[in-house]
């Protein structure tokens, strides 16, 4: 009898998983900072001019990312919680500070039996590919091209993939307001038209195509699968940037606040986000409204692995005989309708 597998639910790290006597052996490998993705900076996450280690371009600058433990300064507790600083270093912060960003964590035990694929890098870390969510601003060139084809209805749409809060960072106040983003499909790809969500009308960012953008302009991000980092000698794998922001930490409901922070992560409002949207949006590439369709997952695990393995120049040549994400194409190279698939995933009993 076919067992129904539960979607993981992502995490964050601990302090004492990243600086403590017992770290995970990634931190011995890598420094503890980490970049910040297009789609975080959008939605109001913090990012300075400081960068990870072996990439000085605009994707490599760094943020803040939270922790799950309780703040501390100068060996006081306060009120607030911790973070991994823009320097690599441990921090505090307001609980109510949305411009922070979720570098999410999860075991790979739950996801083996889930589309994903592997490889070893240089260093020696596995770096995993897991799920989707838009990462990458589009360049210029391309921001104007799926606009224009947006204008004339030449790009398809596809659904909701993900979910933001669509409160500003200066509401403070604000519980969780529910933002879907809407996925899309050109050419073969998986895009989303993100609006910017930044503290005020004044403010501009900077993403990785060189371009500023102020708030509510809307930037074509391309959706890509989520890079994951693990040690050979740990389970547990986190995101190589810090992948989303705008939410805030503590538990606010109704206006019922609860409180200072206490150190129950598992009562803030970042882990019933996590819970009960980031862990599901992530996967929301398979839904399909009856059952699995292992063709497409086997197919998806192919390109990916594809990608992994090739040189750019085979690629090129490669992939006109290689079918598309998420579509598929008759013997003329015609697309043929486009299929989602759902989440729960399923396996047969031994």
């Amino acid at each position: 009898m076919d067992k129904t597998i539960e979607i993981p639910k992502l995490t964050i790290l601990t302090k004492e998983q990243v600086y403590g006597d017992n770290k995970l052996n990634i931190f011995k490998v890598i420094d503890p900072k980490a970049a910040v993705s297009d789609t975080a900076i959008l939605r109001g996450a913090y990012v300075s001019n400081y960068h990870v280690d072996n990439d000085s371009s605009l994707r490599g600058r760094t943020g803040d990312y939270w922790l799950q433990n309780v703040g501390e300064i100068d060996g006081f507790v306060t009120c607030g919680a911790s973070i991994i600083d823009n320097y690599g270093n441990i921090g505090d912060t307001n609980c109510d500070d949305r411009s922070k960003v979720v570098r999410a964590a999860l075991p790979y035990s739950q996801i083996k039996n889930l589309p994903h694929s592997i490889k070893t890098r240089p260093d020696g870390l596995i770096e995993v590919m897991y799920g989707y969510l838009p990462g990458t601003a589009l360049s210029k060139s391309d921001q104007k091209t799926l606009e224009f084809f947006n204008n004339y209805n030449a790009i398809k749409y596809i659904g909701f993939g993900c979910t933001f809060d669509s409160n500003k960072s200066i509401y403070k106040n604000r519980s969780f307001h529910q933002e879907k983003q809407e996925y899309y499909e050109y050419n073969g790809e998986i895009y989303a038209k993100i609006r910017a969500n930044l503290a005020s009308m004044y403010e501009n960012v900077i993403l990785s195509n060189e371009s500023a953008y102020k708030n509510e302009d809307y930037v074509w991000v391309k959706v890509e699968p989520i890079v994951w980092l693990k040690h050979p000698l740990d389970d547990i794998m986190i995101s190589e940037k810090g992948i989303i922001s705008g939410v805030r930490f503590y538990k606010h409901h109704k206006n019922d606040y609860t409180g200072p922070y206490n150190g129950d992560f598992n009562k803030t409002e970042l882990k019933w986000f996590l819970d009960n949207y980031l862990s599901k949006d992530i996967l929301s590439l398979y839904q399909h409204e009856q059952d699995l369709d292992k063709k497409l997952i086997n197919d998806y695990i192919s390109k990916i692995k594809y990608i992994d393995l090739q040189s750019k120049e085979s690629k090129k040549s490669e992939e006109k005989k290689t079918i598309n994400n998420f579509i598929y194409l008759d013997k003329d190279g015609n697309t043929i309708k486009k299929k989602k698939i759902i989440v729960k995933a399923k396996r047969k009993s031994n």
